[in-house]
């Protein structure tokens, strides 16, 4: 008779790769806010972020059931993603804004001492 701790042992492991696809989301958030210059760059960046999802899954996926699909993986996927978001998303945010305005200052400092003076986004 098989026990459940294997099965618990590999719904947390995938929680937590909910966890990990959160802090992707909100990187490349980050990313896109700051580096929003275009059509092309668009298209390459979501990309980039699609394939890094891909490796996250599938690295959680073989780790925690070697490849095997269950729905409960899924479900461990999605709930740490929807906890990443509830709670730690808002404190990620908060420093890409904090981030954000660093880099928009020094980029104005810079405007002005170069002497291009250009309206910042």
């Amino acid at each position: 008779m098989e026990t459940t701790a294997p099965q618990v042992y590999i719904f947390l492991i995938t929680v937590y790769g909910g966890l990990l696809v959160g802090v992707a989301y909100d990187i490349y958030r980050l990313i896109r806010r700051i580096v929003n210059r275009g059509r092309w760059l668009t298209i390459v960046l979501d990309v980039l972020f699609i394939i890094t999802l891909g490796i996250i899954v599938f690295a959680v996926l073989y780790i925690a059931s070697s490849g095997e699909l269950r729905l409960f993986i899924f479900l461990g996927l999605a709930l740490g993603f929807a906890l990443y978001m509830a709670g730690l998303s808002m404190f990620f945010r908060f420093l890409g804004g904090k981030i954000r305005q660093r880099l928009r200052a020094a980029r104005k400092k810079d405007d002005h001492i170069s002497g291009n003076r250009q309206d910042i986004s």
